[in-house]
């Protein structure tokens, strides 16, 4: 029965996945017979980075080699204070933690990690390579090697998907964590299938199934979806910093491998209920205007992580901890700071 519906879940998928193609086609179709003129698909050059990558105090670029890769990372703050590790969700990198790289730099050694395949990062290619094991294995190594046993763990939307796996399996590694508008495979599992409102929002994971469209749609306008996603987030020079990294030849395609590797995998998933070791305190923040993640997801995973709070975020989206980071940053301190 199991082998049977998974393999009619991954017919469904691919079959929404051409459905979903077949939409942007006909965007795309739409935008060559209307502005036939405007080169809609060609990306502006950017041989420099902009200011806000150039010039800032969030914190020092450093580089280290981890599972064969070389990773990238901004740290802040003493180094002999806890460390504090932010993994970023798509389509980010290091850059979406600058608010709280300056806030908590004050009590902890702070580091933001390009993920493999992100930023300045390594971007190996093949769909092998990125697999949520690779990272789990990433972000172990990544604090091995900044010399800790223990840390606290902050990270968002793809970097949560990561986190909750890394959680299940590392959890004596953990002094707290706070996860942001993602849940874990498993729950997302539960949910995608089952539930009206996750199934219609995860539609753009289906459409990046598709070899090669998701990207140049990405690409489109002049990278226009960053100008629609962070309008309220960021000022321009900022926008302009997250185009110049996924302007970049190539820079679209390993993010994008995320959910080609991982979205329909039929990997059996630790059970965090399962595990021995004493489940750290945990934060599950989601915004009130999350367009891509169900307000489901918090107590399916209040139910497989003990300890854990959840709480909706108001007024705010999927990029929350950019959107109002001060709010964010006060939701944050007030759990560290909690007994």
């Amino acid at each position: 029965m199991a082998c049977l519906r998974a393999t009619l879940q991954r017919f469904i998928s691919r079959l929404l996945c051409v459905y979903y193609s077949a939409q942007i086609l006909f965007y795309i179709a739409v935008q060559f017979f209307t502005k036939p003129h405007s080169k809609f698909w060609v990306v502006k050059k950017r041989p420099y980075p902009p200011q806000s990558l150039q010039k800032h105090d969030y914190g020092t670029s450093k580089f280290v080699s981890v599972n064969g890769i070389k990773l990238h990372y901004v740290e802040n703050g003493d180094p002999s204070k806890p460390l504090m590790l932010f993994v970023h969700g798509f389509p980010e990198f290091w850059f979406s933690w600058r608010h709280q790289l300056k806030e908590f730099s004050k009590d902890y050694w702070v580091v933001a990690v390009d993920m493999r395949g992100y930023g300045d990062s390594d971007k190996p290619e093949g769909l092998e390579n990125y697999k949520v094991d690779d990272m789990v294995q990433d972000i172990k190594e990544l604090v091995t090697a900044l010399g800790r046993k223990k840390f606290t763990l902050i990270a968002h939307d793809w970097g949560a998907v990561i986190a909750w796996e890394f959680l299940a399996r590392h959890m004596d590694m953990i002094d707290r964590y706070i996860c942001m508008d993602a849940p874990s495979q498993r729950v997302f599992r539960k949910l995608v299938m089952s539930n009206k409102t996750q199934f219609k929002m995860s539609w753009y994971m289906f459409f990046f199934q598709m070899p090669k469209l998701p990207e140049f749609f990405c690409r489109m306008n002049d990278l226009a979806n960053f100008d629609r996603m962070f309008k309220h987030h960021c000022n321009l020079d900022e926008i302009e910093a997250f185009k110049y990294t996924f302007g970049k030849k190539g820079a679209l395609t390993p993010p994008i491998n995320y959910y080609r590797a991982n979205m329909g995998s039929g990997r059996k998933l630790v059970d965090p209920k399962s595990i021995d070791t004493p489940h750290a305190p945990g934060l599950y923040l989601l915004g009130e205007n999350d367009h891509f993640i169900s307000k489901e997801t918090g107590p399916l995973l209040m139910k497989e992580f003990n300890n854990l709070q959840f709480k909706i975020v108001p007024g705010v989206d999927h990029f929350l901890q950019q959107h109002n980071p001060s709010l964010i940053n006060k939701e944050m301190r007030t759990f560290l700071e909690s007994k």
